[in-house]
């Protein structure tokens, strides 16, 4: 099904859209937080809210680019990708 197949790239698109950051050029999404601790501090914020965000850290990127990678699927929501773009502007806000 060539809808469920695009879906995913348009949601994460959405989410750059809704962060103010470049559109996506595939259904995963990384954000640049820095430090592994603020990574993973932010990471385990967005799990407490009920989403899942994994903190990809080092030796997996060079130490100062730990980010926060997001995944979308055909199976996410609209109103789950808004929840999640105003999850994590807040917390880019408080850092």
């Amino acid at each position: 099904d060539r809808a469920l197949a695009t879906r995913p790239l348009e949601l994460a698109r959405a989410f750059t859209a809704a962060l103010d950051l470049p559109p996506a050029q595939s259904p995963i999404v990384s954000i640049v937080i820095g430090s592994a601790t603020a990574a993973v501090a932010a990471s385990d914020a967005l799990r407490q809210q009920g989403l899942l965000v994994a903190a990809i850290r080092p030796p997996t990127v060079p130490a100062g680019t730990s980010r926060l990678r997001v995944t979308f699927s055909a199976g996410h929501t609209a109103a789950e990708v808004s929840a999640l773009a105003a999850a994590v502007k807040t917390l880019l806000a408080s850092a």
